[in-house]
């Protein structure tokens, strides 16, 4: 969600960069960075522009307009280094060539902002559909009550403790060879009470000790 957020707020997804030469040294150059959710302009005089070159970070890059007064992002990080390179190379060749009166330059990522709002909308299916739950061991009432919540559903299930007799934890491996444990109660008749299943096999085990010493507990009072 927090990915999704500083997206969509903050990372500007399409640049275009237009310079006008009025004579030598004369003229404007206008950034306009554009996201989902607006444009912002940022003009600079052609006499502070000195040229541009391509930033590194890792593997994304950027084209930066060297100007007198600093440096001036222009496009966004992107992976695409040639296009990056070509970019920097126009306006080099702009800032050396008096002769040429006219530059226009753009980028267009929004295909990242997309991806923002893939994520921000993932985050927010998380929370809608997900289930929170309490197992709760009532010793006075010989019963296992199962509460399931969730924003769309509510449930709740209960269990008789005397049906209980054991505790295993179940171990599985996905599609990608992920392993997961699972702490399954055994109840008589042959069914289970799955608990949520993890990668930890060290918190199920505790888990599953937990429970098994607590069974064990009640069936010596008896």
């Amino acid at each position: 969600m927090i990915f999704g957020l500083i997206s969509l707020t903050f990372d500007y997804h399409a640049a275009t960069l237009s310079c006008q030469r009025l004579q030598a040294k004369q003229g404007k150059c206008q950034i306009v960075r554009s996201n989902l959710l607006g444009s912002k302009i940022q003009e600079i005089e052609l006499a502070s522009l000195q040229g541009a070159k391509v930033q590194r970070c890792g593997y994304k890059t950027r084209v930066v307009l060297l100007t007198s007064v600093g440096n001036v992002p222009f496009t966004a990080n992107s992976t695409n280094w040639g296009t990056q390179d070509a970019v920097a190379s126009d306006i080099n060749f702009f800032v050396k060539n008096a002769k040429d009166q006219l530059l226009r330059l753009s980028q267009d990522e929004r295909w990242l902002g997309w991806t923002g709002g893939i994520f921000l909308l993932a985050a927010v299916a998380v929370l809608v559909l997900r289930n929170n739950e309490t197992y709760s061991f009532d010793e006075t009432l010989n019963t296992l009550t199962v509460k399931q919540r969730g924003l769309l559903a509510r449930k709740v299930m209960e269990y008789s403790l005397g049906d209980i007799y054991g505790v295993e934890v179940e171990r599985t491996k996905d599609r990608d060879h992920d392993i997961w444990y699972e702490v399954r109660l055994l109840v008589c008749g042959g069914s289970r009470i799955s608990l949520p299943r993890t990668m930890n096999p060290y918190q199920q085990a505790k888990i599953a000790k937990a429970i098994n010493n607590y069974l064990h507990q009640q069936n010596n009072q008896k």
